[in-house]
């Protein structure tokens, strides 16, 4: 994985992954799923992530197959094909980073909740999902977001409740070129711990971490 640096905002509290949360059984429809899938990819040579296969589909495809099936998807990145309906929208000008693509997928959202995940780690559903299941049990929130056990907080994959996320967005104005530690830095925050092991958000940045993914893909 990528090193993060430290959260430096306020942390309400910090949360085991394995805390007994029980879900709403309406809740994806107040919940909206933003992937933010405009990155050059510079070390797999340049290629878009989201088009590469994986597994008898595409990174995006995987992503989107561990979303539940009735929350909406904004996909921050070019268009391609998929097989649930996706809303797609990109920063402009193309290419300004995580946080830029994240403002422009914003205006898409209309569900009281955000999830935000990186189209380069596809198998994160799992972890937004219980990101957003205990952000409905945190009512004076802004944000959940992952910790793993080394400390480093994962910014792309996180919960929000969008009115603060817009908030946010709309103090900072120029998102261009910015990090999602800094939209993070501006919230009030409940942490979720990540197990140690936890390889849900193992990312694909390099040829060895997609060769190491085929793999994996290939033994189950």
């Amino acid at each position: 994985m990528r090193p993060h640096r430290r959260h430096t905002g306020r942390v309400a509290d910090r949360m085991p992954s394995g805390a007994s949360i029980s879900p709403r059984p309406d809740s994806p429809a107040d919940r909206t799923a933003v992937v933010l899938a405009g990155g050059t990819g510079r070390r797999l040579g340049g290629v878009d992530k989201a088009t590469l296969s994986l597994g008898g589909t595409t990174v995006l495809g995987s992503l989107l197959d561990g979303l539940d099936a009735d929350m909406p998807v904004v996909v921050a990145g070019d268009e391609q094909p998929t097989s649930r309906p996706v809303t797609f929208c990109r920063e402009n000008p193309p290419g300004g980073g995580p946080a830029a693509g994240l403002g422009a997928a914003l205006p898409f959202v209309q569900t009281p909740l955000t999830g935000v995940v990186a189209v380069d780690m596809p198998w994160a559903a799992p972890v937004l999902r219980s990101a957003l299941d205990l952000l409905e049990h945190h009512v004076e929130v802004d944000a959940v977001v992952p910790v793993d056990t080394s400390g480093h907080h994962q910014y792309l994959c996180t919960a929000w409740r969008t009115e603060s996320l817009r908030r946010i967005v709309n103090e900072l104005g120029d998102l261009h070129g910015r990090a999602m530690r800094e939209i993070v830095s501006s919230a009030n925050i409940v942490e979720l711990a990540l197990p140690d092991g936890d390889a849900r958000l193992h990312d694909i940045d390099t040829p060895e971490d997609l060769r190491r993914a085929r793999e994996d893909i290939a033994r189950t």
